[in-house]
């Protein structure tokens, strides 16, 4: 399945090898100052990303989905987001969504249309009956994101994420496929 998402603003596609100046560029930047987890360190850290990227993408039960956000007007690369299965069932599975994107892309609002169409491909497209959607608990302005998107407050784990020499709380929101999310 080839992912082609078009919003009022942005593109959301399949990872191009042509993104991978710009996906380094944001994997190795400060805008993973939350998810150092999945940060690049190295060019070869990023390109191991879009090799990942790339075969799922050709996978026929596909369990992950990472895809890039285009500006729509000027074709910039902006962030990637995507979400992975973590749980199947006969009823569908239970997925978790992330979403990072450039700095000079922040405040325009782009994570939450990117969002709100990702969640409306997931649960209409694939076998998706839940998505988690969390974040470190200091990054406030991607909780705001998640609560924009309509999004249940389903935990808030203490001392979850070891982030820059300390222990750090995570929070976690849910939308249930039928539910009445924003997007």
């Amino acid at each position: 399945m080839n992912i082609l998402i078009p919003t009022d603003r942005l593109i959301i596609r399949e990872n191009r090898w042509e993104d991978l100046e710009e996906l380094h560029r944001l994997l190795s930047g400060p805008e993973m100052h939350f998810l150092q987890d999945i940060s690049s360190k190295s060019k070869a850290d990023s390109e191991e990303n879009m090799r990942v990227s790339t075969t799922e993408a050709l996978k026929e039960n596909r369990e992950k989905f990472f895809l890039a956000i285009e500006e729509k007007k000027t074709g910039a690369f902006v962030g990637q987001i995507g979400f992975t299965v973590l749980e199947n069932s006969p009823l569908g599975h239970l997925s978790e969504m992330g979403y990072f994107m450039l700095r000079e892309f922040w405040g325009k609002g782009y994570a939450t249309e990117a969002a709100r169409a990702v969640l409306g491909f997931a649960f209409q497209m694939t076998d998706c009956h839940k998505m988690l959607i969390g974040c470190n608990a200091e990054n406030t302005e991607s909780e705001k994101v998640i609560i924009k998107l309509g999004a249940r407050k389903e935990a808030h784990h203490v001392s979850h994420q070891y982030l820059d020499g300390r222990w750090c709380d995570r929070v976690v929101y849910g939308l249930i496929k039928g539910d009445n999310y924003d997007a």
